[in-house]
């Protein structure tokens, strides 16, 4: 008797063992941690380790500990879909987040819908995400085509602002061609002439003669999309080297959002707007001790990638709490979906609630935040910061238009 109690108690560990929940509530992050996007990598990395460690040292969820499992795919769609497989089958997650690019992100959502794993996107942004009626994909942040919503407004609601003509140069991913897409058929709209429509490769080198091309052209606006943090930084660099003078440069997030720019770049950085995800709003007393619980800990100030990253593990912890697990872990990957479509909560980076609606392009989203089209907000470089300019409500210096820097 004592035998069959010994050996039943052994089954029982190994399938609690099993269920990703008996030790640790397992969450799985597929992020660039080498390779040229690990930059973005550090900076999700950071987010949920400041997540989890106040979650945690506050009882964790229902007593239960939470874990960040980050597995590597240096910036690869295949290599994204592996490791992906790998936070399922092997390490059995009970949730997927993370991803950093779109391109990955797509990958990463097709292996979770066959898996039956629950995948939240914290920062990945083309439409087609969350457009392909996957049950078990959730995306907290706005789409690629919300991206440039706070910039359409900023054109349409500041006198003299609208442009005479645009040049728009993106680079030929998912996400480039679904912002630049969106921003174009806005410009349309309003019967702006769009006199360059440029596709470029990743991580081009030179910049000069796609640049050269624009200046001909005397473009009023030039917009640019770029994932890469080093084409954002070569596509300003050239075209201010080669004389392109438009009253606007005017990045969509990507590498227009992060600190590299800047630095890179110094002074030719200045003015540059960036309209994209926002980054929670600033003048919430609540985001504001965020940003500062941030960089006592980490020495750098937060933006859209960092309060993505932090706002998505409170959103799983609040579902964890909610779901009732049984041990299964098919069955508990289930209770954590059921749980996502009925959160609504505000965190950080503001209101979720996951419904299903229509974009701006007329796509039809399945668990997109409902809140999305609140979160675009268009950004200034000032002095070496990013720093929100409109809409008014949330921001925090005023814009600087035309840019003084060129003379039409």
């Amino acid at each position: 008797m004592r035998k069959v109690f010994f050996v039943s108690l052994i089954v029982l560990s190994l399938a609690l063992a099993g269920s990703g929940w008996a030790q640790t509530l397992k969450i799985g992050a597929p992020q660039p941690m080498t390779g040229p996007d690990a930059p973005f990598g550090a900076k999700f990395k950071k987010a949920y380790d400041l997540a989890v460690k106040e979650i945690n040292a506050a009882g964790g969820v229902n007593g239960k500990k939470i874990e960040v499992i980050i597995e590597d795919h240096q910036a690869k769609n295949p290599l994204a879909a592996t490791v992906t497989e790998k936070l399922i089958n092997q390490v059995k997650v009970l949730i997927i987040t993370g991803g950093r690019a779109s391109g990955q992100a797509v990958e990463i959502a097709s292996v979770a819908q066959r898996l039956k794993c629950p995948y939240l996107v914290d920062h990945p942004s083309a439409d087609i995400i969350t457009s392909k009626g996957f049950e078990w994909v959730f995306r907290n942040n706005p789409t690629g085509s919300i991206y440039p919503q706070a910039f359409n407004k900023f054109i349409s609601e500041t006198p003299g602002a609208m442009p005479k003509s645009a040049a728009v140069v993106y680079d030929n991913t998912v996400f480039g061609k679904t912002i630049a897409n969106s921003a174009m058929v806005f410009l349309k709209s309003k019967n702006v002439p769009l006199v360059n429509n440029e596709a470029y490769q990743v991580n081009t080198l030179d910049f000069k003669p796609l640049m050269t091309k624009v200046k001909a052209n005397k473009p009023d606006f030039l917009l640019m999309v770029a994932v890469s943090t080093t084409d954002a930084i070569l596509l300003t660099r050239h075209a201010k080297e080669i004389g392109v003078s438009p009253r606007a440069f005017v990045g969509f997030g990507g590498g227009f959002g992060v600190a590299d720019f800047t630095t890179e770049l110094g002074p030719l950085s200045e003015n540059v707007f960036s309209s994209a995800a926002w980054s929670g709003n600033p003048n919430d007393p609540a985001t504001k001790a965020f940003y500062k619980k941030f960089y006592d800990t980490y020495k750098i100030y937060p933006k859209e990638h960092e309060v993505e990253g932090y706002a998505a593990i409170y959103i799983m912890a609040d579902a964890f709490k909610r779901a009732k697990f049984t041990g299964n872990l098919a069955a508990d990957r289930d209770a954590i979906r059921k749980s996502l479509l009925g959160t609504d909560m505000t965190t950080v980076f503001g209101k979720v609630k996951f419904g299903n609606w229509s974009g701006p392009l007329g796509d039809k989203y399945t668990n997109q935040n409902i809140y999305s089209p609140e979160h675009s907000v268009l950004a200034q470089w000032k002095g070496g910061k990013l720093l929100n300019v409109w809409p008014k409500a949330n921001a925090e210096v005023e814009y600087v238009f035309p840019d003084p820097s060129t003379k039409k």
